[in-house]
C-alpha cells in the first residue's frame, strides 16, 4: 500500500514537469516569434496577411517614388550649377526666371554674374511660405574688380563648386527637372578617347576627367527655319576674325540657348566670364579645342524682353561697346562676316519699321531664287584722326613682328590708299616714277604688299620735282592737300614722305634721284637706300603688275634688286 502511494506521487511529479516543459516551450517560441518580427524593417509579403493590404503597398511605393525624387534632385545640385552672365541691369526676368528653376529642383546653387554693382541694386527674395535657404543659395556676384577682395574671391570659378556650370540666357521657364537630368547624362556619356592603336574607345565621365566639350540646348521660341550660328575663325597674326553661317544636322545652335560646360574647362581659359557672353566664350572655347554637340530638346521661353524702342536701342548700344572692347582686348583689327541674307516681309501695321535681314547659311537652298554670298568686311583703327598701329620702327621692326604677327590689316589699307593718292598725282603730272626697294621685290614675287610692309619706297626722277605742286610746297612746310594726305619733307635724309595724314604716320617714301652721265645718284638722302646704280636699269623702263595696277619699274628687275643687295 505505501509502495503504490509512492509511484502515484512520482507519476504526479512527472506529470507536472512534463507540462511545465510543454508550456516553457511554447511560451519561448512565442517571444522569439515576437521578437524576430519586430526585428525585420519589411516582413515578407507572401507569408503576411498584414502586409498584404493594398494601402501598405502603395503607401510603400509612394515611399520609394519620393526616395528617387530626393536622390535625383541631390545628383542634379552637386552636379550642376546654374550661372546667368548675359542680362541687363536697366530690363530683364532674372527673378521669374530664379522662381522657375527652384520651383522645379528646391535649393538649386544659382549665380548671377554682373559686369559691375548695378544700382539701384538687384535683389531675390522668395515667397515668405518658402525656406530661406533657398534664397541662401542664390548668389549675386560682381565681376568688376574690387581693392578690398582677396585674390582668391576675384576669381569667379571659386564660387563654383560642382563639376558642371549651366550658364543661362536671361528669361527662361524650367518646366521639369528632366531636361536637366538628360543634358547631364549626355555629356557625362559618349565620350571618345583614342588608344594606342588610334582607334576610339567610349568612356564615362569621371569626376577627375575633364569633358572637353559642350551641350548647346536651344530655346523653343527661336526660328526653326534659319540658322543663327555663326562660325567663328581665327588668324590672329593677321588680326583677323571671320564669321561665317553655317549649318549641318550635327552641328546647329539658334541665338537664345543654354550652355552646359565642364568647370575644368573655364579654369584653362584665361577669362571665360569676359563680355560680350557668350562670344567671347566661344572664342576661347575654339582655341581650347571644345567641342559642341547641340541637344535635340528645348528650354522654355519666359517673358519677352526690349519690346520698346529705346530698350532695345540701348542693349545694342551696349552690346557695340562690348564688341568694341573685344576685339581691342584681342588685338583684332580687321572683322569679316560671310552670309547669306534675305529680306523679310514686313506686316502692313509694321510698313513704317526697316526690313529685317535673316542671315542664311550655305547650304541653304530654293527653286525660286539663288542667294550671293555676302562678304563684310570691317577694319579697325588706323583712321585719320588716330595714330599710327605701326608705331616705332626698331632696326627695321615694328614691335608686333617680336609678338609674331604681321603689319594690321588697317595700317596696310592706308598705306595702298595711300600709294594709289600718289600714283595718281604722278600720272597726271608726267613724273617719272618707279617702284623701289622692298615693295619692288614683293611685286615681282607675289604683286601684292608684303604682310610685314610698313611703308612704300617710289624713287623718282628729281628733275620732274618741280611738276608736282604738292612737292613743291612741302620743300618749305608740310602740306595737307585737298583729300587729306599729309606731304612733308623729312629733315633725316632730305627725301620726301607722303602719310595718311598728319597724326597717321603710314605713308610712302618718296626718294629723289638724279641722272649724272650713266649714272643714277641720290640727291640730297642717304643711307642703303641711296645706293648709286647704272642708268641702263631705266632705259627703258619696264613695269610690274602690283595691287592690280601696272606699275613702272627699271627693266632687268631681279638683277637690280640683286645690285641694290635687297634680298
Amino acid at each position: 500500500m505505501k509502495l503504490m502511494r509512492l509511484r502515484h506521487a512520482k507519476l504526479i511529479v512527472l506529470l507536472i514537469v512534463v507540462a511545465n516543459l510543454i508550456l516553457f516551450y511554447y511560451s519561448w517560441k512565442s517571444t522569439l516569434w515576437k521578437s524576430i518580427a519586430s526585428s525585420l524593417a519589411l516582413p515578407n509579403l507572401k507569408t503576411s496577411n498584414f502586409v498584404n493590404s493594398p494601402s501598405d503597398v502603395q503607401n510603400m511605393k509612394s515611399s520609394s517614388s519620393k526616395d528617387k525624387t530626393r536622390n535625383s534632385f541631390k545628383h542634379i545640385r552637386k552636379s550642376i550649377t546654374i550661372a546667368f552672365r548675359n542680362f541687363y541691369t536697366f530690363e530683364n526676368d532674372i527673378k521669374e526666371s530664379i522662381d522657375s528653376i527652384l520651383d522645379v529642383v528646391p535649393n538649386m546653387p544659382i549665380i548671377v554674374f554682373q559686369d559691375n554693382i548695378p544700382y539701384p541694386p538687384i535683389t531675390y527674395e522668395r515667397n515668405a511660405s518658402t525656406s530661406k535657404t533657398e534664397e541662401l543659395n542664390v548668389r549675386f556676384v560682381n565681376l568688376g574688380f574690387d581693392i578690398m577682395k582677396p585674390v582668391q574671391e576675384l576669381n569667379p570659378l571659386s564660387l563654383i563648386h560642382t563639376k558642371y556650370v549651366l550658364f543661362m540666357p536671361d528669361s527662361v521657364r524650367l518646366s521639369s527637372k528632366n531636361i536637366l537630368q538628360k543634358i547631364l547624362r549626355e555629356i557625362n556619356v559618349n565620350i571618345w578617347e583614342k588608344d594606342t592603336r588610334g582607334s576610339k574607345t567610349k568612356l564615362n565621365a569621371l569626376p577627375d576627367n575633364i569633358v572637353r566639350r559642350m551641350i548647346i540646348i536651344p530655346f523653343s521660341g527661336n526660328l526653326k527655319s534659319f540658322a543663327g550660328c555663326l562660325q567663328i575663325s581665327l588668324d590672329l597674326p593677321n588680326w583677323t576674325i571671320q564669321y561665317e553661317a553655317v549649318n549641318s544636322s550635327s552641328d546647329k545652335c539658334d541665338l537664345k540657348h543654354g550652355i552646359l560646360v565642364d568647370v575644368a574647362v573655364l579654369r584653362e581659359m584665361p577669362d571665360p566670364m569676359a563680355s560680350p557672353f557668350p562670344e567671347m566664350f566661344y572664342i576661347q572655347a575654339k582655341l581650347n579645342n571644345i567641342t559642341k554637340f547641340v541637344f535635340p530638346q528645348t528650354f522654355q521661353d519666359g517673358r519677352r524682353l526690349f519690346v520698346a524702342y529705346h530698350t532695345k536701342q540701348r542693349r545694342l548700344d551696349m552690346r557695340r561697346r562690348q564688341f568694341r572692347d573685344m576685339y581691342k582686348k584681342l588685338q583684332l583689327k580687321r572683322i569679316i562676316r560671310r552670309s547669306h541674307r534675305v529680306n523679310m516681309k514686313m506686316d502692313s501695321k509694321d510698313a513704317n519699321m526697316p526690313q529685317r535681314n535673316i542671315i542664311l547659311d550655305s547650304q541653304f537652298s530654293s527653286a525660286n531664287f539663288s542667294m550671293p554670298l555676302v562678304t563684310e568686311i570691317d577694319l579697325i583703327g588706323c583712321e585719320r584722326t588716330t595714330k599710327s598701329c605701326v608705331g616705332t620702327v626698331y632696326n627695321q621692326r615694328p614691335f608686333y613682328i617680336f609678338l609674331g604677327k604681321h603689319t594690321p590689316p588697317c595700317c596696310l589699307d592706308k598705306l595702298k590708299s595711300t600709294f594709289n593718292h600718289i600714283l595718281e598725282e604722278f600720272e597726271n603730272v608726267g613724273i617719272r616714277y618707279w617702284l623701289d626697294n622692298m615693295a619692288l621685290k614683293t611685286a615681282i614675287e607675289t604683286g601684292q604688299l608684303s604682310p610685314d610692309a610698313y611703308d612704300i619706297d617710289v624713287s623718282f626722277n628729281v628733275a620732274d620735282l618741280e611738276r608736282s605742286n604738292a612737292m613743291k610746297k612741302s620743300q618749305n612746310k608740310p602740306f595737307v592737300d585737298n583729300e587729306g594726305f599729309y606731304w612733308i619733307k623729312a629733315t633725316d635724309g632730305h627725301y620726301f614722305r607722303v602719310q595718311f595724314s598728319k597724326i597717321n604716320q603710314i605713308g610712302v617714301n618718296l626718294l629723289p634721284f638724279e641722272i649724272s652721265g650713266n649714272e643714277v645718284k641720290a640727291n640730297g638722302f642717304f643711307g642703303w637706300k641711296a645706293k648709286p646704280f647704272s642708268a641702263d636699269f631705266l632705259h627703258p623702263m619696264s613695269t610690274v603688275l602690283f595691287l592690280g595696277k601696272n606699275i613702272m619699274c627699271p627693266n632687268n628687275v631681279r638683277e637690280y634688286l640683286e645690285f641694290k643687295n635687297i634680298q
